[in-house]
């Protein structure tokens, strides 16, 4: 990266309370591919301030690496509940704000750009979501955002405001560049070299985009885990309480140590899409299944151009089982998942440099007109 990320020479010293920057986060998945930005801008002496709604892990994740968060809200369930919340938590961040008047917005929340445009500080949304899975970002964040920065397999034109990318979110933190997988990890869950390892990730199909959605059914979750179970070790992470004969699949490491995990595991399955496509950037097979499938075109790049995973629309039982079983009894398979990772890799690179050149000019032109 280059030299203007770690602020030698001072040049990127600022003074007062303006010299702060807003990262906000409503998903474990936005707040990790914006955590990189957060290190080079304290590394450069302006202080990152992470805005977060509690949802799942989130707020654990981030004290895990050492920040403490504004909490600005709690995710909700129904439709009338989160237009609620969605007012509380633009008003709440641009209280805020007007506080600290940071140098610019950054994340992939509608509110980021809402607030943004009405206190006249610059936003940057950060998104690799297709319109069709998430079609409020078109009305609601994009035309009040000062620049949009998507992953070109986006494949959607929002004017001279948007620079894309080759590359995906999850890249950000997740390419060799910024993720090393710890190779005691088995070890920490007990699982020697010979044991084959399994994750299961449930979502609670709770997020405002994912109203009505589906995913594994309890039948076939059951029938799952008694294949997987007979062939290795099963965890299961899910955003909703595991209960009943659930519980004792829940994995017990804590949340900073997931990619870890999923790095290790032989297969990774489930009706939430964030974690399998994490696998699958990890050379890790995985195969997901929602009502989702289909409406996000990385994900179906990942299938379709680099084999890595495979998607599933819920009433495609069979076919899912199907396609567990081959992956079950494939050999090599993940010789031939680590071939394809690299294929997909020479194609996409880390985004966060991109992220950064994005992000630096609306510090370097506040930094300019401090004194000094």
């Amino acid at each position: 990266m280059s030299d203007l990320y770690v602020g030698e020479g001072g040049a990127m010293r600022p003074n007062g309370d303006r010299s702060c920057v807003i990262f906000d986060s409503h998903h474990p998945k936005d707040y990790l591919a914006i955590r990189r930005l957060g290190t080079l801008c304290r590394d450069s002496g302006i202080e990152p301030i992470w805005t977060i709604q509690d949802k799942d892990v989130l707020a654990t994740l981030v004290r895990e690496h050492g920040y403490e968060p504004h909490v600005l809200a709690t995710a909700q369930k129904t439709l009338p509940r989160k237009l609620a919340e969605l007012a509380v938590y633009d008003w709440r961040l641009a209280r805020l704000a007007l506080k600290r008047r940071p140098l610019a917005l950054i994340g992939k929340t509608v509110s980021l750009a809402q607030v943004g445009w009405l206190l006249g500080i610059p936003s940057l949304i950060i998104n690799d979501d297709s319109a069709a899975a998430n079609p409020q970002y078109r009305y609601l964040a994009y035309p009040f955002a000062t620049r949009v920065i998507t992953a070109e397999c986006l494949d959607e034109d929002y004017g001279a405001k948007q620079r894309t990318y080759p590359g995906l979110m999850e890249l950000a933190y997740l390419h060799p560049n910024a993720f090393t997988p710890d190779p005691t990890i088995r070890a920490e869950l007990g699982i020697t070299s010979n044991d084959r390892l399994f994750l299961i990730r449930l979502s609670a199909f709770d997020a405002y985009h994912d109203v009505g959605g589906r995913g594994l059914s309890r039948h076939l979750l059951e029938e799952v885990i008694r294949r997987l179970d007979a062939q290795g070790r099963v965890f299961i992470v899910s955003e909703s309480p595991l209960t009943g004969d659930l519980a004792r699949f829940r994995l017990p490491t804590a949340a900073c140590r997931l990619h870890h995990v999923i790095a290790a595991c032989d297969l990774v399955l489930g009706d939430g899409l964030t974690v399998c496509v994490e696998a699958a950037l990890l050379g890790v097979p995985a195969i997901a299944i929602g009502s989702y499938i289909g409406k996000h075109t990385y994900s179906e790049m990942i299938e379709k151009r680099f084999g890595l995973m495979f998607g599933f629309k819920p009433e495609r039982e069979a076919d899912f089982l199907a396609c567990l079983e081959r992956l079950l009894h494939e050999p090599e398979i993940r010789d031939e998942w680590t071939r394809r990772r690299a294929v997909m890799l020479r194609t996409w690179d880390d985004p966060t440099d991109v992220y950064w050149e994005e992000l630096l000019p609306y510090l370097e032109q506040a930094l300019e007109k401090q004194p000094a």
